[in-house]
């Protein structure tokens, strides 16, 4: 088990050995993103450079558990850095639609570099994501890492959603009612991300809330944390 903290150049090789074995993963996405950062040296170079920052600020922590700290909150805007792009192509978001969400984003940007840029974001956020979560549960052990974060990760993605189409309401969404959901979702992103960034006391809570969501045989919609004061 690792114990002492991990120095930069450990950050490193470890996050590079794993985009190599996702470029051979049996995981389509998972490989599919790989193979786009490897696919250049140009590319290959701008996600080393911006990772290496992102490690950095883990490696300038002395102790693992600082550490651990330092990988939650990097995650957790990787999450947000990746979810444009995420949200364009899981709702197949094409023609003026993309153009006016873009333009939103981007607004000093033209429209054809916006997209390569958005892109590009999403390939090299993606891959640090990959990297940050395997540091973090395979050579740090947080243990309590991974549930929460897919909580995070699920819920920010439906509050993501919902933002945008109140940008640009279609004629047959209410944009008044999605706009009441939306600081509700805000306020459940908080517990979570309070629950993310404190693991010592949110631990039996994370364990009861996935008792709580444990199919039993219909599907079930995630609970609602209470009080993380």
């Amino acid at each position: 088990m690792q114990r002492s903290a991990l120095t930069h150049a450990r950050l490193m090789r470890e996050s590079t050995d794993r985009i190599e074995r996702a470029s051979r993963s049996d995981d389509v996405r998972e490989s599919l993103v790989a193979h786009r950062v490897l696919a250049s040296p140009g590319s290959w170079h701008s996600w080393e450079l911006e990772h290496s920052g992102l490690m950095r600020h883990v490696a300038d922590y002395t102790s693992l558990r600082h550490q651990a700290a330092a990988l939650r909150r990097t995650t957790l805007r990787l999450v947000h850095g990746k979810a444009l792009f995420e949200y364009l192509k899981n709702h197949n978001v094409r023609g003026e639609s993309r153009l006016k969400i873009l333009r939103h984003f981007y607004p000093a940007r033209l429209y054809e570099h916006a997209v390569l840029a958005e892109h590009a974001t999403y390939l090299r956020k993606t891959c640090s994501y990959m990297c940050a979560s395997h540091v973090s549960t395979d050579l740090v052990h947080d243990v309590e890492f991974i549930d929460p974060m897919r909580q995070y990760e699920s819920l920010y993605a439906e509050y993501f959603d919902l933002y945008c189409a109140t940008l640009f309401p279609g004629e047959d969404s209410d944009g008044s009612s999605e706009r009441a959901l939306l600081p509700l979702l805000k306020h459940q992103l908080n517990e979570w991300r309070w629950v993310i960034l404190n693991p010592k006391h949110s631990a039996p809570r994370v364990r009861r809330e996935s008792e709580l969501r444990r199919p039993l045989g219909d599907t079930q919609r995630m609970s609602t944390l209470k009080g993380s004061k």
